[in-house]
């Protein structure tokens, strides 16, 4: 068994135990578990401190896959860093861990950053919140503008903080990040098509998007063809749904 991880420079010495603990013999009684699927998230104190751990789950193929390939647990650490570095909020990152075995097999990795109170920008969206539907496009717009695109930018991974009518931003599951340098721009197709996760086709994605276009100073003409990038991954994404949901029913699958 091999063991590979990094942790910053801000962790404090008592991580390096807990993270050996945790991937050698798993989470203990004393913390919470905050999200359950593939993936889970637990919430735990330590030296005075919140942080969230991530333990990801894999197939046996993606186990062998990322014997060569980055874990999401590295990307997610190293992006993190990449986009405090560019000045976007993102929970601290602590460390990343992961357990090898024979030729490299990857038998587990987690992730470990600071924990924060926030909520989801889709609770905003659901009630039709303008001023942080006003905001939100103001800060992709100031994303696109650093070079960043989040391919899972959807409104579970945007997280919302609202102060008075000081509204500021954090993103989380950024294993999935593409980074430009400032020499090297985004396509208006890369942009536009990463704007189409975070809500319905609907009038409050009609206000944002010209919203955003506004911000990007881009002509108001693109405003029809953003909508209709968004109705096509809008039709593509229930389409899908629909063929994952017979093939369940057609299999007895859960």
């Amino acid at each position: 068994m091999k063991i590979v991880s990094k942790t910053s420079s801000n962790a404090p010495d008592i991580l390096w135990a807990l993270l050996t603990e945790i991937i050698e013999e798993g989470i203990k009684d004393d913390a919470s578990l905050i999200h359950s699927g593939r993936n889970k998230i637990w919430r735990k104190e330590i030296s005075g401190m919140t942080i969230a751990i991530k333990i990801y789950g894999y197939s046996p193929l993606k186990s062998i896959i990322y014997s060569i390939r980055k874990t999401k647990a590295r990307r997610a650490f190293e992006n993190a860093r990449a986009l405090i570095a560019r000045g976007i909020a993102t929970p601290f990152p602590l460390a990343f861990v992961e357990k090898r075995g024979f030729i490299n097999r990857l038998t587990g990795s987690m992730y470990i950053s600071m924990y924060e109170e926030t909520e989801p920008l889709e609770k905003y969206i659901d009630y039709g919140d303008r001023l942080v539907l006003d905001e939100f496009a103001r800060f992709t717009a100031l994303l696109h503008s650093k070079g960043i695109l989040h391919h899972d930018l959807n409104a579970t991974n945007v997280r919302v903080t609202v102060k008075d009518t000081k509204v500021t931003f954090s993103l989380i599951d950024i294993n999935r990040m593409k980074f430009a340098s400032k020499a090297v721009s985004f396509s208006l197709q890369e942009k536009l098509e990463n704007l189409t996760r975070f809500s319905n086709f609907d009038t409050s994605y009609r206000h944002f998007i010209t919203t955003y276009i506004k911000y990007s100073n881009l002509p108001t003409e693109i405003i029809k063809t953003a909508l209709e990038i968004k109705k096509n991954h809008d039709r593509k994404w229930h389409n899908r749904q629909r063929r994952k949901n017979f093939f369940k029913k057609l299999f007895h699958l859960k």
